[in-house]
């Protein structure tokens, strides 16, 4: 019987690499702000993606275009991610489309939230599917303390965005990246989904 040498474990099994999630945002605030914060509660919770989020704060075909620069530059430089996504919003967008087309053509998620990120903020603490004006939304969001003046509230829920994506699933069966769904709905389950390893 083969004795194993001093120093090493014995049928140690080995670990998966963490998968790099390159995540570029339309918004420059509240969207990079949960990024970071999911991340860091689903990493306590043994999830093993490496997550970067880049805010750009332009329309839906500017953050892919800056996704797609991004991506590029990291893989010369023996960095690559292993799944690159943008997260947009419908909010007036004439760009949209073509956005969706382009990310699709480049092999990028497009998780869209409809009408605009805060549907899916919502989510985490009610389960209401009414369609609401962004001026509603951003009033609701400050009442459930959810953000403030597109800060996210230091004690957001993100013990609740298992909850969040199941309503999610519910008001949008066909959710998919880059497809725009329903008023309200939003595909960012597939961002969660890549994120614990789904």
């Amino acid at each position: 019987m083969a004795v194993p040498k001093p120093g090493r474990r014995a049928n140690r099994p080995k670990r998966q690499p963490a998968r790099r999630i390159l995540v570029v945002t339309e918004g420059t605030r509240t969207e990079p702000q949960y990024v970071e914060g999911l991340n860091r509660y689903l990493r306590s919770a043994g999830a093993t993606a490496v997550v970067k989020s880049i805010p750009v704060g332009k329309d839906p075909m500017e953050v892919v275009q800056k996704c797609i620069e991004i991506r590029d530059r990291a893989s010369i430089d023996e960095k690559a991610y292993d799944i690159c996504i943008c997260l947009v919003d419908v909010d007036r967008h004439a760009a949209l489309p073509a956005a969706c087309r382009l990310a699709g053509n480049e092999s990028i998620h497009l998780p869209v939230s409809n009408l605009k990120f805060e549907a899916w903020l919502r989510w985490h603490v009610e389960d209401k599917r009414s369609a609401l004006s962004t001026s509603q939304l951003d009033a609701l969001t400050a009442k459930h303390g959810l953000v403030i003046k597109k800060i996210l509230a230091p004690n957001f829920p993100f013990d609740a965005v298992h909850n969040a994506c199941e309503i999610a699933r519910r008001a949008d069966p066909q959710l998919a990246a880059g497809r725009v769904g329903p008023d309200p709905s939003s595909a960012m389950p597939v961002l969660v989904d890549f994120m614990t390893g789904r």
